[in-house]
């Protein structure tokens, strides 16, 4: 099943030809299609068994669609943030981002786009439900916080930055974080950064690489079914599970990142560096 997904999720991303964002609309569409297709998998895998097949189809389709669109202006603002050297405008990339992810991970687990709506912080994600009544959970992300934990006692946590992007950045030259030359590396729920790399366009190209890690978290919809029927049957795992949310999307991420970098002739022909460095200028 693992092989297989990652054959689709291939297909969508990796050929450069047809794919890699060298302008605004191709990035508009990419982003589009892959909220719609994802949005439409995880709708039907999550379906009711009184539910139409062809409402699901349209309802995860056009909802992914609307989500795509979201974090494809999250993007733009974000580059724009940087090209103006703005704070206020990558925080406002932030929440768009938050908000057109929320709208597709509602499409995937066949919810109406306005059901739940979530915001992550390095190893912490608030989540906001507004379908009956407006309730805040917190939940802790258990991949991304173990790579914090570490990250805490390899490098300096930037207290500064941090606040300015809503991210967990990291400063440090320890050679186990980067490979030679590399200013900045992107791990589950943080940036860290090298002294070259404390800069706007830098930073923004890393952020690229949380809002790519925001993408991929739609794929945690493809275990809420069977996650769900464990909770019925264990009441403390149902307890553990309102404050955990389980970030196991990094792995078919990391899957793909190599997958890209295996195959890829020079640097920027992986696609996820592509988009990266499109929106931050970093293209070369």
């Amino acid at each position: 099943m693992k092989r297989i997904l990652l054959t689709f999720i291939s297909i969508l991303f990796l050929n450069n030809k047809s794919y890699s964002q060298s302008n605004d609309t191709e990035a508009l569409l990419y982003n589009i299609s892959i909220g719609g297709v994802f949005g439409t998998i995880g709708a039907i895998l999550n379906k009711k068994p009184n539910e139409k097949l062809d409402k699901i189809i349209f309802k995860g389709f056009s909802q992914g669609s609307l989500g795509g669109y979201l974090t494809f202006e999250s993007k733009r603002v974000l580059r724009l943030g940087t090209e103006n050297e703005d704070w206020k405008l990558i925080w406002a990339a932030k929440l768009l981002n938050a908000g057109g992810v929320s709208i597709k991970d509602n499409a995937a687990h066949n919810q109406d786009f306005w059901d739940k709506w979530h915001i992550n912080i390095g190893f912490n994600r608030l989540e906001f439900e507004t379908k009956n009544k407006f309730k805040m959970n917190y939940k802790i992300m258990p991949v991304a916080l173990v790579y914090n934990t570490l990250a805490f006692t390899l490098a300096k946590f930037d207290f500064n930055t941090s606040i300015k992007t809503g991210e967990f950045i990291f400063q440090s030259d320890d050679k186990r974080l980067y490979d030679a030359g590399t200013r900045g590396v992107t791990f589950p729920g943080l940036i860290a950064l090298s002294k070259e790399g404390n800069n706007f366009n830098t930073i923004t190209h890393e952020i690229i690489h949380i809002y790519q890690s925001n993408d991929f978290s739609i794929l945690n919809s493809i275990y809420a079914k069977p996650l769900k029927k464990i909770e019925s049957k264990y009441n403390f795992i149902n307890k553990i599970n309102n404050h955990i949310y389980y970030d196991f999307h990094y792995l078919p991420l990391r899957l793909l990142y190599n997958f890209e970098t295996k195959n890829a002739n020079k640097y920027f022909d992986n696609y996820l560096e592509h988009e990266a460095g499109y929106f931050s200028n970093t293209l070369h």
